[in-house]
């Protein structure tokens, strides 16, 4: 019988050092990330299969709380298994993505630091060209993230799944076919919606119809630099400060939450959190490019970071790193959205009211965008998954038809969440307005300012992913995770 306890014990220590080397690698600290070899310091557990069926075993009998632990466990080693048998290919992807440079007026330019200067060309066709030099990365990248499929595929066979949807499922406790039904009508109910303001907006900001918008615009058309004169990158930290202090929350020297803000070439755009060691080491790292999107991400990142850094250090181990990711993301989302608040933007900025509206309008469709965006991400991922003929036009078809504008190819693997993170993202979307709903109620519209709201929000951040998304909406009085809030709220704050 195994130790289950001693397990426990190696996984912490393998998290911290595995977040510390994702740390350091999307932040351009080092150039070669080595996953590998800390996989290879713990091989007894993630190469074990028989410590797979042990645990597998021990979720069916279990009740309670230790079901809840050992459905974590279950899925946290079968994931780590996985990423165990590709440690090769994601050492080689990361590493050749981070290597990777292309030519932007003659000059080389590193692949990830090219999205960064994407977002700010101004101009239609230069952004198109910066698109064709990216494919040759794709080209490159592809091979690799096929092989590191199939043998994900592979794997899930071997665990007895009929595919790779079915052990994800299993996995993660999500119903995926279920959010697929919950999706597909969202996509069908904000279809004209969603076309209509896209198209104004690409008239408006890109000067193109849609027929003309290509993937390589999207950045620049929600770079909105128009807004940069409010969301100025010296007074992110300032804003971020007060806007947490109302809810005592303020970030001081030698806190458990740190903040990397320095811009370096190899920094991955993308802003992330890593949880270190929950709750005493949590880093978040941003990459600085200036405008209304930095904020968001700043926003975001510390909502994950508040969410980590404030979990209960005597909470089991299973709920400080694992659980379903719906939570945390929420949590995210519950920040990063105030910068659609408008009675956030009047006490934050000096705005009048109508660049409040202008604004607020702005970020609801940006939210519509991406909430439509995350949804056909679900549909093309399970047709993918499940092992459709042509994904590669698939993934063009499906997301073209639902945001209205050409997709390459090329990127159908790169665009790619693993083990379907993007059904998080979406159950988290349907989860913060609910949430959000609920601190309208008991602290006003202005909860933010309210230090019994930042009490409300540690009580809740204090149990980690304990509980999943379904349980929290449900301990808040709805039925579970639903559409229909967030659905109602775009459409009455895009009415006009």
């Amino acid at each position: 019988m195994t130790d289950m306890d001693s397990i426990r014990t190696d996984l912490e220590r393998f998290n911290e050092a595995l977040m510390r080397e994702e740390y350091e690698s999307r932040a351009g600290l080092k150039d070669e990330p080595d996953t590998a070899s800390i996989y290879a310091r713990y091989a007894s557990i993630f190469d074990s299969e028989d410590l797979i069926y042990e645990v597998k075993a021990k979720r069916e009998k279990a009740f309670g709380t230790e079901k809840l632990r050992m459905s974590y466990l279950y899925a946290y080693l079968l994931s780590s298994f996985i990423g165990r048998k590709n440690t090769d290919l994601g050492d080689k992807i990361s590493a050749t993505e981070a290597r990777s440079e292309i030519e932007i007026d003659g000059k080389k330019v590193s692949f990830r630091y090219s999205a960064v200067i994407q977002a700010n060309e101004p101009d239609h066709e230069k952004r198109i060209a910066i698109d064709s030099a990216r494919e040759g990365v794709y080209d490159v990248l592809n091979p690799m993230l096929r092989e590191r499929l199939d043998r994900s595929y592979e794997i899930a066979r071997s665990f007895g799944y009929d595919n790779y949807v079915s052990m994800c499922a299993d996995m993660s406790g999500i119903d995926l076919h279920a959010l697929k039904f919950q999706m597909q009508n969202v996509l069908h109910r904000t279809d004209r919606l969603y076309t209509r303001h896209f198209r104004n907006i690409c008239k408006d900001i890109l000067g193109l119809s849609l027929s003309e918008v290509r993937a390589g615009d999207i950045g620049y058309l929600f770079r909105v630099k128009e807004f940069d004169r409010f969301f100025a990158q010296d007074k992110m930290l300032p804003v971020l400060d007060n806007t947490l202090s109302g809810m005592n929350m303020q970030i001081r020297e030698g806190s458990n939450i740190h903040m990397d803000t320095e811009a370096r070439e190899k920094k991955t755009p993308r802003a992330f959190c890593c949880p270190i060691k929950v709750p005493a080491d949590v880093v978040l790292c941003i990459m600085p490019k200036g405008g209304m999107d930095d904020y968001r991400s700043l926003l975001h990142e510390m909502g994950h970071a508040q969410h980590f850094g404030n979990v209960a250090p005597d909470m089991a181990m299973e709920f400080k790193y694992m659980g379903d990711n719906s939570v945390t993301e929420a949590y995210a989302m519950l920040l990063e959205h105030l910068t659609g608040n408008k009675h956030w933007l009047e006490q934050q900025f000096d705005m009048t009211e109508n660049d409040v509206s202008r604004l607020t309008h702005f970020q609801s469709f940006q939210t519509l965008y991406m909430l439509r965006r995350y949804a056909a991400k679900l549909l093309y991922e399970i047709e993918l998954h499940s092992g459709m003929a042509d994904p590669d036009k698939l993934y063009a078809r499906i997301l073209g038809d639902a945001l209205k504008f050409q997709h390459p190819e090329k990127r159908y693997l790169y665009d790619l969440d693993s083990e379907f993170y993007s059904a998080c993202y979406l159950r988290a979307w349907m989860l913060e307005v609910q949430i959000r709903t609920m601190l309208n109620d008991e602290f006003g519209t202005s909860w933010w300012n309210v230090r019994a709201a930042g009490d409300y929000l540690r009580n809740l951040w204090s149990t980690g992913q304990k509980y999943d998304g379904v349980k929290i909406a449900r301990n808040m009085g709805y039925y579970g995770i639903d559409e229909t809030l967030l659905v109602r709220e775009l459409e009455r704050n895009l009415r006009y």
